[in-house]
């Protein structure tokens, strides 16, 4: 496997005061997702992508969760970061939603009873680390409560 090397680049100041416009990863998104709809050759495979990351990015947390696992890279604060890819695909037209199986396959697995009770109870009862302590020696009290009921019936 080949290692790149990344050559180091004047610093955006530096570009800027030299002529350089930036552009908005917003632009070329949209730009992109044009060529698709002009281009009866081209796939909608970035606007199924701008679609399935408009669908699963809904909060603030959302975006986080997305950053924190390596699917996205963002250098944005969460909330402009959620903005811009809610609103990369308005107007655009899909032929094929190229996500489709797997959005049909996280739609059965969420409707599943297991998984929503699992998120309940992630949600409410062990959301912080302290939860978690608590929840656990208020099990082990009313074990040992009932073992000793036990015991004090059996003498």
């Amino acid at each position: 496997m080949m290692k790149m090397l990344v050559a180091p680049i004047p610093s955006a100041t530096d570009l800027v005061d030299a002529g350089i416009k930036l552009k908005t990863t917003e632009d070329i998104f949209r730009n992109l997702i044009s060529y698709e709809q002009c281009s009866p050759k081209c796939t909608d495979r970035i606007t199924s992508y701008a679609v399935l990351l408009d669908n699963l990015i809904n909060t603030t947390k959302d975006m986080d969760i997305l950053t924190s696992s390596g699917i996205i890279h963002n250098w944005l604060n969460p909330e402009e970061a959620m903005q811009l890819f809610n609103k990369l695909y308005h107007d655009a037209y899909l032929e094929k939603y190229y996500y489709q199986k797997l959005c049909q396959k996280l739609n059965k697995y969420s409707r599943r009873r297991w998984p929503r009770w699992r998120a309940l109870l992630m949600r409410n009862y062990f959301g912080t680390p302290w939860a978690i302590v608590s929840m656990f020696v208020a099990a082990t009290l009313l074990i040992l409560t009932i073992v000793q009921t036990i015991f004090t019936f059996m003498n």
